[in-house]
């Protein structure tokens, strides 16, 4: 289900979750902020794994990335730019000595079909490709899961499970940005109607994150 590489980039992102939301603060904080990242994006990914799956499908998570600055062809980088990992870097850093500039969105994934659905026939033909449709809904249930999470931690209601909802109602919040190759440009561009749902969820959910401080 999990490629090394992938799970290179799943622990790399992790820790700098934890880092972000526990920023400059002792050792137990932070650990205890790898166990909120954990659940968060452990949530997230294992979420649209299986919607994949479903779909007969596979996905890779890999670091958001960047290669085209421009608008013309050769106004790109040589090699992509881990994005994901830089910039909330910067940006907490920037914020010092809060660090209150969190930017939580760090992955983006690759999506394929298996080879079940290639050999599946529908009628007369078979379609292998994914349509934006497909990747729509994959991206969006992990954005949902992240809700149900929230909810479900606050209902818990401990220090940590608060935590948990507070930071997993952000990171859909920031994953929903149609920008890029995060998740909510997959949604958005597979379709409008599930885009402007999750982002109705997603904003009143912020609402009450808010008062979770």
């Amino acid at each position: 289900m999990f490629k090394l590489k992938e799970l290179g980039n799943i622990i790399i992102v992790i820790i700098l979750f934890a880092f972000l939301i526990r920023f400059l603060q002792d050792l137990n904080a932070f650990l205890t902020g790898l166990i909120i990242a954990f659940a968060i994006i452990t949530v997230n990914i294992l979420t649209k794994k299986i919607m994949a799956s479903y779909l007969e499908a596979e996905i890779e998570q890999k670091i958001w990335h960047f290669q085209r600055w421009g608008y013309y062809t050769r106004s790109q980088f040589k090699k992509p730019k881990p994005i994901g990992a830089i910039l909330p870097f910067i940006l907490v850093w920037l914020s010092y000595p809060t660090g209150f500039l969190k930017l939580l969105t760090f992955l983006q994934f690759d999506v394929k079909p298996t080879s079940a659905r290639a050999a599946k026939r529908h009628g007369l033909h078979r379609y292998i490709e994914m349509t934006e449709w497909h990747i729509a809904l994959i991206a969006g249930i992990g954005i949902f899961a992240n809700l149900v999470l929230a909810i479900i931690a606050y209902i818990i209601g401990n220090p940590i499970m608060l935590d948990i909802a507070k930071y997993s109602i952000y990171y859909a919040a920031w994953n929903m940005l149609p920008i890029s190759q995060l998740d909510g440009t997959k949604i958005f561009f597979g379709s409008r109607i599930l885009y402007t749902l999750l982002a109705i969820l997603t904003l009143i959910s912020l609402g009450y994150a808010l008062f979770l401080v």
